[in-house]
């Protein structure tokens, strides 16, 4: 750039100039910032210490079998329980962020935005909680032992698809049913605490509440955040919306795919007990994303990282919870 367009480029940073009057920009010192940092649904689920890599643990699917015999001539069948071992890798999600030590010196001696490297390093952590807010539903691995991707194999996809409620048809039926279908197992105790939901379909029972006249509930799910609940054989159950529930518009998960005009929306009928999140941070326990800095180099910018050992499993997968697909525009 010549001495002329560099002078040019600086006078064009005044808003005005005139006889009596300079005006230079000036900047609020609060930077408006509404990005979404946290996901409810994380904050439900309780994370644990892994066991190694790949995490383990036992899984009981039968008990001894008894059998109606003649009291007079008493016989039985010998049986025994069933329990099988359960693998889960652990997967890493990092962050990373570079301050120019320049930039930085000039940022704090204008004292115009002295907080913003504190922001912006912790906002390496905020960039991994959404991550793994993302992959809790749409985690792209196909197999808990047997990983195929970097990510997490998602909820969405360690349940699979139970029920679709097609167009027209009531949704608060059609998660009521299924939440009677998951009590109604005589091999397992299940136990349903909540509803996960797409914002967008939770405004859809919202509205078919209204039609019908139904009074929805309220619970509160986490401090200070209170939410729909609906009637079920199960009790109340909160209508937890999470903006990190994808909708689809192609077969997943196997639902097949929604007619035209219309898209998947997923409800997630969880029992939240039979559900963790296995982490590695070493000798000490730390559940929370770690943040390193690391040496300067060689133009003098600084390094952050951050980093989070973990995984998701959704224990009894296939009974202890259910994942109802809904076709709405």
């Amino acid at each position: 750039m010549s001495v002329e367009a560099k002078v040019m480029s600086l006078a064009a940073a005044a808003d005005f100039l005139g006889t009596g009057a300079i005006e230079v920009p000036i900047f609020e010192r609060e930077i408006m910032d509404v990005i979404r940092r946290t996901s409810v649904t994380l904050q439900r689920v309780p994370q644990v210490p892994a066991t190694g890599h790949p995490h383990r643990y036992f899984e009981q699917t039968a008990i001894a079998s008894a059998s109606a015999v003649d009291p007079r001539n008493l016989s039985a069948t010998p049986s025994g329980p069933t329990r099988l071992e359960r693998p889960a890798f652990i997967k890493a999600v990092t962050a990373q962020s570079n301050l120019s030590l320049f930039d930085k010196d000039v940022t704090e001696q204008q004292g115009q935005f002295a907080s913003v490297v504190a922001k912006d390093v912790d906002d390496i952590i905020s960039g991994i909680e959404v991550k793994r807010a993302k992959m809790f539903w749409a985690g792209t691995d196909t197999s808990m032992s047997s990983p195929t991707t970097l990510e997490w194999m998602g909820a969405l996809a360690q349940i699979g698809v139970t029920a679709t409620v097609a167009p027209g048809a009531s949704i608060i039926d059609g998660l009521k049913t299924q939440v009677a279908a998951l009590l109604a197992n005589q091999t397992y105790t299940v136990r349903p605490t909540a509803i996960y939901l797409n914002p967008v379909l939770a405004d859809y029972i919202d509205q078919e509440a209204k039609a019908s006249k139904i009074t929805l509930d309220s619970v509160e799910v986490t401090a200070g955040v209170t939410v729909a609940a609906i009637s079920t054989q199960a009790g109340k159950l909160p209508l937890i919306a999470d903006p990190f529930m994808p909708t689809d518009t192609t077969a997943k998960y196997g639902a097949s795919a929604p007619p035209a005009s219309n898209q998947n929306y997923y409800a997630a009928i969880l029992m939240e007990s039979e559900i963790e999140i296995p982490v590695i941070s070493g000798a000490s326990y730390n559940p929370n994303p770690r943040m390193f800095q690391l040496g300067l180099v060689g133009n003098l910018s600084g390094q952050f990282v951050g980093v989070k050992f973990d995984t998701l499993i959704v224990k009894g997968a296939t009974y202890a919870h259910a994942l109802v697909v809904v076709n709405r525009a």
